[in-house]
């Protein structure tokens, strides 16, 4: 094993197909349209060895519209980007990458605690989003306080809703946990 060179920019597009599922199609063709695109854009600035491209299956967000992306390093954007369209290629590439956080002394790359906590709070609410728009698929009308009892709806026993669910409560538990060391941290300081 050996450590290889990290681009500046890496996009991961989903391109998941799901046929006949009641929690939709998933980006499929418009997943497959982003990444033509992109990667066309990649190779004209001439950026093909910093700037990587890759086609993935399912990144846990399913847009109505557009394709779902995921960014490294996120940079002044969001981690997960979604609804991207084909137009937006150049927009992606061109969102700068991260700064340094002098307060710490950190590395460019580091994102600083209250990054984190932003972002974690950003993927619970678009995962927050997902949990009830899938299971809205499954069962119409019901509510965020609805799918915190899901056996109450025998609608909700479907594979893809549970891992959704699941994944909201990794969101949270991580959250929890990144709570209690600033609390943490916080005490030692005193």
């Amino acid at each position: 094993m050996r450590d290889a060179p990290a681009p500046r920019l890496h996009l991961f597009v989903c391109a998941n197909r799901r046929e006949g599922s009641p929690l939709g199609p998933g980006c499929g063709a418009r997943g497959d349209a982003v990444y033509d695109a992109l990667k066309r854009e990649v190779g004209r600035r001439g950026e093909i060895a910093t700037t990587w491209v890759t086609k993935t299956h399912c990144l846990g967000i399913c847009p109505r519209d557009g394709a779902t992306v995921a960014r490294w390093p996120a940079g002044a954007t969001s981690a997960i980007v979604t609804e991207v369209a084909p137009a937006d290629a150049g927009a992606l590439l061109d969102a700068p990458a991260p700064g340094p956080d002098a307060s710490r002394g950190a590395r460019p790359d580091e994102p600083s605690v209250a990054e984190i906590a932003r972002e974690l709070d950003a993927l619970e609410e678009l995962q927050r989003k997902k949990v009830l728009d899938l299971a809205r698929r499954l069962k119409p009308g019901l509510t965020l306080e609805d799918v915190q009892n899901p056996h109450d709806f025998p609608e909700l026993d479907d594979p893809d809703w549970h891992y959704a669910d699941g994944v909201l409560a990794g969101v949270q538990s991580v959250k929890s946990a990144l709570s209690a060391m600033i609390r943490g941290r916080a005490t030692r300081e005193d």
